[in-house]
């Protein structure tokens, strides 16, 4: 009962922090509003969960080889702690890190040998990836523009950018589930009914507590237009769609900073650096407090 009940906690950290990385750049241009966006947070998710994801579920429940039932209970606990925290500050961190960071901080408390080699290569992606979503956002701002500037009439270029930015925001929707939820669902094991209560808990953080994250993301790092907005979140969900087919758990929210600094980088706008080096503080700060939180309470119960 306590490892559903941290699975829930953890999946609607989620939603209140990945679902930004999902719909903000939409929502902070003004092509979705909230509600909208939490709803096709809400579908795209659930397929997600149920119609992908397998690699990415081995590959994090294989570090949590040898725990029990209460310690990856306490695993997601601390992970989803550090999470929230990071959305009250309305800042966009990685989820995916501090699940990670939890499980290694309760691997070192119990005893339970960590592979390092598994971890390495995570952590290597996690560079690699806001670079080749960058890359891809831009590989995906050229050819969009191109299309957008042959559109003479104004109803159909309007038309035009809402739907790039749906679609943009649905595949990234969908990552949430294949990645981010799927590294939970590996952990607690679930079938589907537990699938189902973890994708509403998710849409349920969205709801309610992700609003501040979703303008970190679409309004104060760099001021995105329509075409400049779906744009990098295309090429974020590409990038984690390309490390899902290698089961690698990377993080959509390192992929979707990344895809905005490449765009306002290749456009010539402003990024706020300020917003940037909070954010860049986060991806060390979280994984880190998760560790830590997971290392005592596992040390904690063991003495109980």
């Amino acid at each position: 009962m306590m490892l559903i009940a941290t699975a829930i906690f953890m999946a609607w950290a989620i939603g209140a922090n990945d679902s930004a990385k999902a719909v903000g750049t939409a929502v902070g241009s003004g092509i979705l509003g909230f509600k909208r966006a939490v709803l096709l947070i809400g579908v795209f998710v659930f397929l997600g969960a149920f119609l992908g994801g397998s690699g990415v579920v081995n590959t994090v429940s294989g570090l949590a080889m040898g725990m029990d039932p209460t310690t990856i209970g306490l695993v997601l606990f601390s992970a989803a702690t550090a999470v929230t925290f990071a959305s009250l500050w309305g800042n966009p961190i990685s989820t995916t890190q501090a699940i990670i960071g939890a499980l290694v901080g309760a691997s070192l408390a119990g005893g339970l040998p960590v592979n390092w080699s598994v971890v390495g290569k995570i952590v290597l992606t996690w560079v690699v990836s806001p670079v080749l979503a960058g890359v891809l956002a831009v590989g995906t701002y050229i050819p969009y523009k191109h299309l957008l500037n042959k559109i003479k009439h104004l109803g159909i270029l309007e038309l035009t950018q809402k739907w790039l930015a749906f679609t943009a925001a649905a595949y990234a929707s969908f990552n949430l589930g294949t990645n981010e939820l799927a590294n939970v669902i590996g952990l607690a094991d679930g079938g589907i009914e537990v699938k189902s209560l973890l994708a509403i808990a998710l849409g349920l953080g969205a709801l309610t507590f992700s609003y501040e994250v979703m303008m970190t993301v679409g309004r104060d790092l760099a001021p995105l237009g329509p075409t400049s907005g779906s744009s990098a979140q295309m090429g974020a969900a590409l990038a984690v769609t390309l490390a899902n087919v290698f089961g690698i758990p990377v993080s959509s929210g390192q992929a979707i900073v990344g895809a905005i600094s490449g765009v306002s980088l290749y456009k010539g706008e402003r990024l706020n650096k300020k917003a940037l080096k909070g954010i860049l503080r986060g991806w060390v700060t979280a994984p880190t407090a998760a560790g830590v939180l997971a290392f005592a309470l596992v040390r904690l119960f063991s003495s109980l």
